[in-house]
Parts: structure tokens; C-alpha cells; sequence
């Protein structure tokens, strides 16, 4: 509110002047903010006195209407440095919003992080914003060994500077408030003026270890976490509103355990039901079992939930080779001399899941991680390829083969061409399973048979049966 002091306004006459300072009404918030009979109480004035001191102090006061389009300012969006990653998210990474990579570790979320801020220094043409970023860790130092070599091995980046990438340690929440009211909007105004690059990313990594705690939780602890991370996304979305940059805040995950639920029960929603449509995903077996953390008062907070899983699934990338985890192309001869060694041609693949977006649909994508970064992989149906994947084995008695099903007496690891290996290979395993010895025996075992067929009576008067 305005806190212009009463004492300086023309409009008022001495005497009023004199009044409203007996009753220590000094400011033009005291005035208006304050019960017109209170006031009038304080000051020792009439009721209609009041009257007239707030219509003579709200015309000096008074603003002229203003059109919003003259004050608006488009959002800018700037490029991950994934074409695909940015058709996903609805043109790339767009400033004014609070975005969350949540995910279990070595899931990629840093990696994601130090690509972005790459990817932000780079030129209007090339699809960044010619900014700058500031990085805040929360338990460790930043990366910048891994920022150098991201930087050197994509020619992308080649323009990028670590000098452009601010970074400071934020290890308790006093220092995080801190540092997000005081001297990051002292640092986004200095950096506003040329020839230094204007901030235009803002990471934390990671804000759930700020609400690592070795006590016990209790009622009391809940609300001081609430109350925190209330302060904090307020802080977050004023300067993502008023300096119109992105904020990339990395978040942990925990085990996701399905309590049951009946609809039997009770009309209300149970939380725990709800909570696995914003907290976690379910495009492949197994990404279910995590959930972000923080619970409902973070995921009210922010604006994209972004989920990485490790799935443990590897694929057959064809005609391509991982070296040092940079994928290179390889000639045909090369490639086939790589057959005996399965291991070094399969990929480790992860899973990408835009949980909820404002300014995208909800999608999921596999992807790896290269010395270059984050590189989406060509998009597969993953039900079709989980059915294709468990394909029941051809019957081995055929005496004929036709060239119809030819492909059906394959084994099943020929039979998928964007090959899981991981999954496939524990199909084939238990296909070929030796048969136990023993469990035929008792399969086949008739003594219960044999007792059911004696005749009792013959037993009993020694006659032979």
C-alpha cells in the first residue's frame, strides 16, 4: 500500500494536517486502510470530517485507467537443445513459469538442468535468449566439470560461457529465502543492463533436500513445512512474474505405495487415490512405484511436473553405437562385428513424463543420456512394443515351415525390431527353463491312487487281494 506521508499532500488544509497527526494517522495507507469511526475517535473529528479527508486524499491519488495490452509482456520460450524435447513441451522452455524435474537418482534431472543452462546463453536465431543463469545447489557444489564437457561436445553450445552461469550454495531454508527476496532481484538488475547478459534461468537443485530431517514428524512439523514451501513458491512466482524468467526447480521422489481404495467406502476423495494422477506416471511397468515429493502443497505450486524414471530397460539402436555414452554411426561392417557383445550395443533407457503442463498436453518419451546431454529417442508405442515383447512361442512340433510363419518360429528377441532387451531377454529366460526331475516325479506319482483302490475288508480277514 502507499506509505506517502499525509503531511506532504496540498489537498489537505493545515488543520487536518494537525488533526490526523494528534492521532498518529500519518501515512495515506493509515488513512484508508483504517475504520472511518476509529479514526474519527483517534483524531478527536467528526465522522463527515473523515469523510472529506479520504474523498480529498483518494482525487490527488487517483490514477488514470490504463490498457492491459500496454503493460503486457509476452512470455519468451527458448530451446533445450532437443527438437523433439521442445515440440513436447510446447515450443521448449518458456520464462514466466515454474517448472519441476522430479526423479530418483541418476535419472538425468542435473543433466537436464546444466543443458538448459547452456541453452539459455545461446543467440535470439538460434533459438535461446542471449541470457544468463543463475544455479543454486542445495548439498553439493555445481557440476562444472560436466558443464565444460556438455559444452565442448556439442557444437550448439559452442558460443556458451561458464561465466554466463552464476551459482551459489543454499544449504538451509533462512538462506534460501534470503537469497530469493534480497540479492537475486539485485542480481537480475544488475545483470539488466548491457553489456551483461540478463538472468533467464533460475535453478534449484535440489529443494527437497532443504526438508531433510532426522526428527520426527509431527503436526507441528507439517505446518512449518507448509509454510515454508509457501514462502518460497511465493517468491519463486514473483520473480518468475515481475523479471519474466524461467524457474527450474529439481525435486526428489519416494516410494509410492498403493493403499487400496473403494469407492464403497465414502463419497470424498481420498488423497491417496487422487495423488497418482500429479504425482507420478504409468506409461512403462515399474514408473508407478515412484511419486514426487513434497506432497499436495508443492504440487499445487507449480506449473510443470516433469517426472524422469529409469526404467532398467536397454534397446538395440540400429546402426548406432554408444562410445563413452556419445552415440556415433558406424558402417554395417563395423556394426556386425559388434554382434557377440550384446552389452556394448544395448542403451541404457530412461523415460520422460510431463505429468501436467500449462502450456503442453500430457506426453512420455524415452530417452538417453549422451556426453552431449539429453537426446530424445524416436517415439514408440510402448503397449504395442510391451505386446510384441510377449509374444507366446511358435510350437516347435511343425513339420512344415511356410514362409507366413516363418517369423513365427523366430525366437522372440528377433521378433522386436526397437528391441527392450531387458524385458525380452527375461521372457526367453523363462521360456528356456530346464524341467525339474523331481517335480515330474511327483506330477506323475499314483500312490494316492494306489491306497483308494485296496479293499479294506480283504485286509482285515487275511484274505490276499
Amino acid at each position: 500500500m502507499d506509505s506517502t506521508l499525509l503531511s506532504s499532500l496540498s489537498t489537505l488544509t493545515p488543520s487536518q494536517k494537525t488533526n490526523l497527526r494528534h492521532g498518529k494517522v500519518l501515512t495515506v495507507s493509515d488513512l484508508l486502510l483504517g475504520a472511518p469511526t476509529e479514526i474519527a475517535k483517534r483524531c478527536k473529528i467528526t465522522f463527515g470530517e473523515v469523510s472529506n479527508i479520504v474523498a480529498r486524499v483518494c482525487k490527488a491519488h487517483a490514477r488514470e485507467p490504463q490498457c492491459l495490452a500496454d503493460g503486457l509482456v509476452e512470455d519468451e520460450t527458448f530451446t533445450t537443445g532437443d527438437a523433439s524435447l521442445d515440440a513436447a513441451l510446447g515450443g521448449g522452455l518458456r520464462t514466466g513459469l515454474v517448472w519441476e524435474v522430479a526423479g530418483e537418482s541418476a535419472a538425468g534431472k542435473t543433466q537436464l538442468a546444466l543443458q538448459l543452462s547452456l541453452a539459455v546463453q545461446l543467440p535470439v536465431e538460434q533459438g535461446g535468449l542471449s541470457g544468463s543463469a543463475c544455479y543454486l545447489t542445495t548439498s553439493s557444489n555445481l557440476p562444472t566439470g560436466r558443464l565444460t564437457e556438455m559444452a565442448q561436445a556439442r557444437p550448439l553450445f559452442a558460443p556458451c560461457d561458464l561465466i554466463n552461469v552464476q551459482t551459489m550454495s543454499t544449504n538451509n531454508i533462512p538462506v534460501v529465502l534470503h537469497v530469493l527476496s534480497t540479492l537475486l532481484p539485485k542480481l537480475i538488475e544488475d545483470h539488466s543492463r548491457p553489456p551483461a547478459k540478463p538472468v533467464k534461468l533460475l535453478v534449484i537443485d535440489a529443494l527437497a533436500e532443504l526438508f531433510h530431517s532426522s526428527d520426527k514428524t509431527t503436526t507441528q512439523t507439517l505446518v512449518e513445512r507448509s509454510r515454508n514451501i509457501y514462502e518460497i513458491s511465493s517468491l519463486l512466482h514473483t520473480l518468475a512474474g515481475q523479471h519474466h524468467i524461467a524457474i527450474l526447480i529439481l525435486n526428489e521422489v519416494g516410494d509410492a505405495f498403493d493403499r487400496g481404495y473403494s469407492s464403497n467406502t465414502s463419497a470424498d476423495l481420498v488423497y491417496s487415490h487422487q495423488s497418482r494422477f500429479f504425482n507420478r506416471g504409468d506409461s512403462v511397468p515399474g514408473e508407478a512405484s515412484k511419486e514426487a515429493s513434497l506432497g499436495l502443497v508443492w504440487a499445487n505450486q507449480v506449473n510443470v511436473r516433469i517426472m524422469l524414471t529409469r526404467t532398467g530397460r536397454r534397446r538395440h539402436l540400429e546402426n548406432v553405437r554408444v562410445v563413452g555414452n556419445k552415440v556415433q554411426k558406424v558402417d554395417d561392417r563395423a556394426f556386425s562385428s559388434l554382434a557377440e557383445g550384446e552389452e556394448d550395443v544395448a542403451t541404457l533407457i530412461r523415460r520422460l513424463n510431463i505429468i501436467f503442463s500449462a502450456v503442453s498436453p500430457p506426453r512420455s518419451l524415452d530417452y538417453i543420456v549422451t556426453v552431449e546431454g539429453i537426446h530424445i529417442l524416436e517415439d514408440i508405442s510402448i503397449s504395442q512394443e510391451a505386446r510384441r515383447t510377449l509374444l507366446p512361442p511358435a510350437p516347435a512340433n511343425r513339420s512344415t515351415t511356410t514362409a507366413s510363419d516363418t517369423s513365427e518360429n523366430q525366437p522372440v528377441l528377433s521378433q522386436v525390431a526397437p528391441l527392450d532387451v531387458g524385458c525380452a531377454e527375461d521372457v526367453r529366460a523363462e521360456e528356456s527353463l530346464p524341467v525339474d526331475e523331481w517335480d515330474s516325479y511327483w506330477d506323475q506319482d499314483d500312490t494316492e491312487d494306489a491306497y483308494n483302490s485296496v479293499d479294506v475288508n480283504d485286509l482285515l480277514s487275511g484274505t490276499p487281494a
